[in-house]
């Protein structure tokens, strides 16, 4: 009987966060350099149109790479703020997938079909991710405000030691714990639309592809491809939003720019830097994108699959 079904494997609540942690912290480190480079160039092209100088200037990843890279500091420069990275994504990562599995685990058995709906899982996955982004929303300060001090004048450099410099630093200097929180709901919203936007294209595209071709080797190259294109085109304006929100000091005369609230910087991107504002740091954020989900789903199947074959599933189980 339907009702009677059973799963033959699933992966533990042990295997999940032992899984997914690590396979974070391999994608982090190797798209860094990236994360650098875009959020330099968003630093860079903020009020680009009130400064009189062409988009060009701002955008072009390689010529932002050469100008970092031939301050002396080398490859390791593009790394400074990589811890604050690292917690964010990993916190993230933890808090997201052993809430998700814990929760779902406690729910299942009791379900007729010893499942959860799509609307059930959607609603699940986006609340404790919501909480997982908000809780690491102050690595992620740390994060932009250590990548954007390289490319602010010397004298207001905040020059942070660390990530957890930064953080006891913003508590001090901008007015305790919560100042820790300053842009976290744009780090929630960002998150949300890329998991939305991510996964969603990427699972339309992979069924077309396999209708057409068959189980063939590139269609999951294809599809990320695809996917990674439409996550670019909805999450980077509102990344972009971000980084302004979070780089800015308390003292209004050490900003270029100053806002009043998310709404006026949407204002301001557009009237001093039109649609090109929105997407600076392009070609970086797409690549990061690309190799982040191609490394996760590439190192997490791999893995899952193996499982699966060792619980003794067959080829159309898997």
């Amino acid at each position: 009987m339907l009702g009677s079904y059973k799963r033959y494997w699933e992966p533990s609540l042990t295997e999940v966060v032992g899984l997914s942690v690590p396979v974070g912290a391999i994608a982090t480190f190797l798209t860094q350099p990236l994360e650098f480079v875009k959020t330099r160039i968003q630093v860079r092209t903020e009020g680009i149109g009130l400064r009189q100088l062409k988009n060009e200037l701002g955008v072009n990843p390689w010529r932002i790479f050469r100008e970092i890279h031939e301050t002396g500091g080398g490859l390791s420069h593009f790394y400074y703020g990589f811890d604050a990275a690292l917690y964010s994504r990993l916190g993230y990562l933890f808090i997201r997938n052993f809430l998700y599995k814990a929760i779902y685990d406690q729910v299942k058995p009791v379900k007729p079909f010893n499942d959860l709906t799509l609307r059930e899982k959607a609603l699940l996955s986006g609340s404790v991710g919501a909480f997982a982004a908000f809780v690491t929303s102050p690595f992620e300060l740390a994060q932009v405000r250590m990548i954007a001090d390289g490319g602010l004048p010397q004298s207001i450099r905040r020059n942070y030691k660390s990530a957890f410099d930064a953080i006891n630093r913003i508590q001090v200097e901008e007015g305790g714990s919560s100042a820790l929180f300053r842009g976290a709901f744009a780090h929630v919203v960002k998150l949300a639309a890329l998991n939305v936007s991510l996964t969603g294209p990427y699972d339309y595209m992979k069924e077309k592809i396999w209708l057409v071709f068959g189980d063939f080797g590139f269609n999951h190259f294809l599809a990320l491809t695809w996917a990674s294109f439409w996550a670019t085109l909805f999450t980077l304006p509102l990344d972009n939003v971000q980084t302004r929100v979070l780089k800015a000091f308390p003292d209004p005369s050490k900003n270029r720019l100053n806002y009043q609230n998310y709404l006026d910087v949407f204002k301001q991107i557009y009237f001093y830097e039109r649609i090109h504002g929105f997407y600076a740091g392009a070609i970086p954020y797409y690549g990061k994108m690309f190799l982040t989900a191609w490394l996760t789903c590439t190192l997490v199947n791999g893995v899952m699959d193996s499982q699966k074959k060792a619980a003794g599933l067959e080829e159309w189980q898997i």
